[in-house]
């Protein structure tokens, strides 16, 4: 009886875990391509918003500052200048600065800027279009927003607000291998164990109804077979009397 135990234990047990691990190995591959890449989109999504966030507040501070110095006539410097250096405070301004139609820079958040000229691609940009524009680009060594916004006097560009907004950092980042393997290790050990239990059970039904039914035809076998015989012994006794 332990023998025919024994000898029953791979054939419930061992098919039922073996095909647990492939489909369960099926299962993790495409759950973790799944998750990484939901991971990626997130990510790309949630970076975008910053992007687009920070790119919005530039616009909207460089229109503000546009519009003070129209209201200033375009030539109260002092004023402008006080204002732009206050602006300057604000952690992701790297460079604010009015600069004038020759090039000039005339009010900047850092003094030492004043009596220079730029004449770079965002300002080129915004020369050609006569329109605000922003730009990516590099301020102080970082990655940045270059937006040049005009301002108008007499219904013509007098000079442009520059203002160089660093590039926010990564909102997001995907999750490391170790974090999204131990994920999907979650959940797929609980349907693991699932499936091999109902794999052994359903193999332990159908080798029971195997069994009982082979034993029935052994059974209906042995039933038949002395009237087979005695039929066969009767036969040769007659032929014999004959």
């Amino acid at each position: 009886m332990a023998d025919a135990s024994a000898s029953r234990l791979p054939r419930t047990w061992l098919p039922a875990l073996v095909i647990s691990i492939i489909i369960s190995t099926l299962c993790a591959a495409a759950l973790y391509v799944l998750l990484a890449e939901h991971d990626r989109s997130l990510v790309a999504q949630r970076n975008a918003s910053a992007v687009m966030a920070t790119e919005y507040s530039a616009r909207a501070t460089a229109r503000t500052l546009a519009w003070f110095s129209e209201s200033m006539g375009g030539e109260n410097f002092g004023s402008i200048q006080q204002t732009l250096e206050q602006h300057a405070q604000q952690a992701s301004l790297l460079t604010a600065a009015v600069i004038m139609e020759n090039n000039v820079v005339v009010a900047s958040s850092n003094p030492a800027a004043i009596g220079t000229t730029v004449q770079d691609a965002a300002s080129l940009a915004a020369r050609r279009t006569q329109s605000g524009v922003i730009t990516p680009g590099l301020e102080q060594g970082r990655p940045a927003f270059i937006v040049m916004e005009p301002f108008r006097r007499d219904n013509h560009v007098a000079g442009w607000i520059r203002l160089a907004v660093a590039t926010p950092p990564e909102a997001a980042a995907p999750r490391s291998d170790d974090d999204l393997g131990r994920d999907v290790a979650l959940v797929i050990a609980p349907l693991l164990l699932l499936t091999a239990t109902l794999l052994m059970l359903t193999m332990r039904g159908l080798m029971s109804r195997v069994r009982t039914l082979l034993a029935g035809i052994v059974l209906e076998a042995r039933e038949q077979g002395p009237h087979t015989i005695s039929g066969g012994i009767g036969t040769t006794d007659r032929g014999e009397m004959a």
